[in-house]
């Protein structure tokens, strides 16, 4: 299984961080459409299916067999490949991977609808109410099966707000997820902190880019 991991991660080696999200209120979602795409399931096997991933709690969405949209169940899989793009479970969410030097050290992206932006602009539909842009957004993210109609939900893709999407980066480590920022990962160096501000020194850093990210394995590895 890890190796399978391994592979899909480096597939996304030559890709850019993250592309252009095109998202609405009525379609809270990182793709413009459902596509086929591989889950890495706990077992190790893999399955192909119609899926998306939304962008309120970054959960994993599927088209069932009567074109209903269901939620995945977080625990059945392990990692998701959608075209050129791969998502691991960080802290409870999907999020993009950049790959590190392993699969066990890499850059994770997560991409969320930014309600604060939304209600700033006027809210969905023209109301500036923050209880009626969220219950918009959330309306398709219930627990359990969602039973929504992929077609219906199509059909009215276009009609709502454009949402601003917000993206938090994340260097991962041994498993555990450290808030790409200067301060975070400066205490992450622990007692080799002045070691590590010279090293920022000599490395300038992006802390909203992906692959810049990336030169923060040069000093973690050590």
């Amino acid at each position: 299984m890890k190796r399978i991991i391994f592979f899909f991660a480096l597939l996304t080696m030559a890709v850019s961080a993250h592309a252009q999200i095109d998202a609405y209120t009525t379609w809270p979602y990182y793709y413009r459409e459902f596509q086929n795409g591989t889950l890495i399931l706990s077992n190790g096997q893999t399955r192909v299916m119609p899926i998306n991933i939304h962008l309120l709690k970054g959960d994993l969405h599927f088209i069932d067999d009567k074109g209903l949209i269901q939620m995945a169940p977080a625990g059945q899989f392990s990692a998701v490949q959608i075209a050129d793009d791969t998502f691991r479970r960080v802290n409870g969410y999907l999020m993009k991977v950049v790959p590190g030097p392993d699969e066990k050290r890499f850059v994770a992206i997560r991409s969320t609808a930014d309600l604060t932006k939304l209600n700033e602009t006027g809210g969905a539909y023209g109301t500036s109410s923050t209880t009626a842009s969220t219950q918009r957004l959330t309306s398709i993210d219930l627990p359990g099966k969602v039973n929504t109609s992929h077609m219906e939900l199509m059909q009215n893709r276009d009609n709502g707000k454009k949402l601003t999407i917000k993206n938090e980066y994340f260097v991962v480590i041994d498993g555990k997820a450290i808030k790409a920022t200067k301060k975070e990962m400066t205490e992450a160096a622990g007692d080799r902190e002045a070691e590590f501000k010279q090293f920022l020194k000599k490395n300038k850093i992006n802390w909203k880019d992906g692959q810049s990210l990336l030169k923060l394995f040069e000093f973690f590895s050590e």
